[in-house]
């Protein structure tokens, strides 16, 4: 086989083109393969010049000049045209030969690269496409070649305090807070090789000096065409890590206003139960989205929060939402325990109520002055002897004792007691032996006399502007009046429980914010609480804040009724009969045989039935001395017999024939209704029975003690 015929069997088995050109770039040879590329046979481009195959041949170089200059070309792209003008990308390489005594000539091979152009533009249009989610993303994204920042997005640039371009180029670790590198470092490491999956969280250190907690993921890449790590972060100062969301969820929903948290963003983070209602917008709506998101839907024509986070300035404004309700937004700042700004929280709160409370406000001032006039002529019918706390019994005197050892300090004290047992008396018994009496007043608030709607503003008060019709000035609340001094809350037990958290704050933090209000106002009050209600059942019923009632049962100083301790009643009975006739200017006494009505009594209105009857007495009845059927007919005369029978009764070991028992007191009820009236037809008029019946009953020789 010749030298020729071998040549052309190995073009047979080369699939990219070999050729052989002149100096003047002329096709000496070609392969047979060029046919396959671009459509040309070999004995078609025998003789013709290869630049006549390029596309645009002008803007192509002068090969054979390049090669004899150099003596080589290598991976030189050229576009050549195919035969059906179809393009074809191929790289090429060529060298001078020096052929003896035939010349110099130029030999070469073209390759094609087509598929690999169209990968490679492919990769160019995903990166375009990286580039621009990267940018786009809410996450901090960023690639670190060599330690380097080499890609940035304005969410991660803006977590450090940065623009983009300072960002480029920086130490990837020049960021990260000295106590933190090591920690980084290692889960960085773990996390490209596989051997972890859940982010991992540092501190930064801003431009400013300040310091954020941020979260990160990172993944191993290919950035243009060298080995880099893609990372996704999230600044955590205010979110998940940093603050347990379910617990703020859970405090927000206790809340009645709406609440509505956007981070430092004002990207949107959670809301309350009362912003759906009172906006009308639905919060599963608002998930991965930005605040502007609002205005976007025209929900609402501004938002307040961003407003804040341009200057951090808190704000209030009257927004319009969905609802067709006029909302009060307030939106403030919310700050790290390193003074770093982390978010921004909105209350919106409903006109629409308090215009309606102000209404009934106003319409309520005349039965409250009305009230408050009644109040001031009681007051002025008191005196000192009615601060006094009876305490003949034992049980009274530990009663007065323990009330004396609190009032030397602040401590919270809860009164509990039936109705008319002497709580209020009690209370202030200890505001008056406390270093408080000179210093504040002691002011009563029954919890339950208020009606619901009116109590917030009642024992906080509120602002001027807060409502429609609102005083213009404002109003001090109970709390405000009582500073310093001390606040009575009676009837605690009828407190709504949508007010209890607001009460339990006020009591634990000393202080208030009065409706309408944006700055809190310390408050200096001590708290003393009572009722007659069962708190414990209360609380297990979730009828009671468990937390408010601890709060209040620091000292718990228990009253017992009238009946339990009528060793007290003789005293009472004596201060009230003073106190009343020096009041209506009377000179009415109660005689001995009297007095065991009252003591036998069980007195079941308590101190306060005791009082309203003595008061009673020294008013109706003629004459200085109160008889003893003035006595009986006050108290009841079936409500004394039954306790005298009682008392007899529980001091017997047996009781005995029942026979015997009902004639011995058939025979005391006839003695007693003689007594009263006087004569038997009275008597026998009283009992319902025949004169006749009641003289046969009282000579009845049957009826007498022997048997019993």
């Amino acid at each position: 086989m010749n030298r020729e015929a071998r040549y052309e069997r190995t073009f047979e088995n080369i699939r990219d083109i070999y050729f052989e050109i002149n100096l003047d770039s002329v096709i000496l040879e070609i392969s047979p393969s060029v046919k396959e590329l671009i459509g040309y046979t070999r004995d078609e481009l025998l003789n013709r010049s290869l630049p006549d195959l390029y596309i645009e041949p002008y803007r192509q170089k002068d090969i054979s000049k390049i090669v004899q200059q150099n003596g080589y070309i290598s991976d030189y792209e050229i576009s050549l045209k195919g035969k059906n003008k179809n393009s074809l990308s191929c790289t090429l390489d060529a060298r001078l030969i020096n052929d003896g005594h035939f010349g110099s000539k130029i030999v070469g091979s073209i390759r094609d690269i087509s598929k690999r152009k169209t990968a490679e533009n492919k990769v160019r249009e995903n990166e375009e496409l990286y580039r621009t989610l990267a940018e786009k993303s809410f996450a901090g994204v960023y690639v670190v070649q060599n330690r380097k920042f080499c890609f940035v997005n304005s969410n991660a640039a803006s977590y450090a305090g940065y623009e983009k371009e300072e960002m480029i180029g920086r130490d990837s670790l020049s960021l990260v807070h000295p106590e933190d590198k090591k920690n980084i470092i290692m889960n960085a490491r773990a996390m490209l090789r596989g051997e972890r999956t859940a982010p991992y969280e540092f501190r930064i250190i801003t431009k400013t000096g300040q310091i954020r907690w941020i979260m990160e993921t990172v993944a191993p890449i290919i950035y243009e065409g060298a080995p880099a790590v893609l990372g996704n972060s999230m600044d955590t100062s205010w979110t998940l890590s940093r603050v347990d969301l379910e617990i703020v969820q859970a405090i927000i929903e206790s809340v009645h206003d709406g609440v509505f948290i956007a981070d430092i963003h004002g990207n949107y983070i959670t809301s309350n139960t009362g912003f759906e209602r009172i906006s009308g917008i639905n919060r599963n709506e608002l998930t991965g989205t930005h605040t502007n998101y609002l205005m976007e839907k025209k929900y609402i024509k501004e938002v307040v929060n961003l407003e804040v986070l341009k200057d951090f300035q808190s704000r209030s404004k009257m927004i319009r939402y969905p609802s067709q309700k006029d909302i009060l937004v307030s939106a403030d700042m919310v700050w790290d325990k390193n003074k770093c700004a982390v978010g921004v929280v909105s209350s919106l709160r409903d006109l629409t109520d308090l215009n309606n409370t102000q209404k009934q406000l106003m319409q309520s001032h005349v039965l409250v002055n009305k009230y408050k006039k009644r109040l001031d002529l009681l007051e002025s019918k008191l005196n000192l002897s009615e601060l006094k706390f009876i305490s003949e019994s034992t049980e009274s005197r530990r009663i007065i004792s323990l009330a004396e050892k609190v009032s030397k300090s602040d401590v919270t004290v809860l009164i509990t007691g039936e109705s008319g047992v002497g709580k209020e008396v009690l209370a202030k018994y200890i505001h008056e032996n406390s270093s408080r009496k000179k210093k504040g007043p002691f002011v009563k608030v029954d919890c339950s006399a208020i009606p619901f709607n009116l109590i917030e503003s009642e024992l906080f008060g509120y602002e001027k502007g807060s409502f429609t019709d609102a005083n213009k000035e404002g109003k001090r609340g109970l709390f405000e009046i009582a500073n310093k001094g001390t606040l009575f809350l009676d009837e605690i037990g009828d407190l709504p429980f949508e007010l209890q958290s607001k009460l339990l704050s006020a009591i634990q933090d000393r202080e208030i914010k009065r409706i309408g209000g944006l700055r809190g106002l310390s408050i200096d009050v001590r708290i003393v609480a009572a009722t007659n209600r069962n708190l414990e059942e209360m609380v297990k019923e979730k009828k009671f804040r468990n937390d408010l009632y601890y709060r209040l049962k620091v000292v718990p100083i228990y009253v017992p009724p009238l009946r339990d301790r009528r060793s007290d009643i003789m005293p009472l009975v004596t201060n009230f009969l003073d106190h009343f006739n020096k009041m209506h200017k009377s000179k009415k006494y109660i005689p001995n045989e009297s007095i065991k009505y009252f003591v036998e009594y069980d007195w079941p209105g308590n101190i306060r039935e005791l009082k309203n009857s003595i008061e009673r007495l020294v008013i109706m009845t003629p004459g200085d001395q109160i008889q003893i059927n003035d006595v009986i007919d006050e108290m009841k005369v079936d409500y004394s017999i039954n306790s005298s029978i009682k008392s007899d009764l529980r001091q017997r070991k047996r009781i005995g024939p029942l026979k015997n028992i009902v004639k011995k007191y058939e025979k005391e009820i006839i003695d007693l209704a003689i007594e009263i009236h006087g004569n038997l037809a009275d008597a026998a008029k009283d009992l319902e029975v025949d004169i006749s019946t009641l003289t046969r009953k009282r000579k009845n020789k049957y009826i007498s003690l022997i048997s019993l």
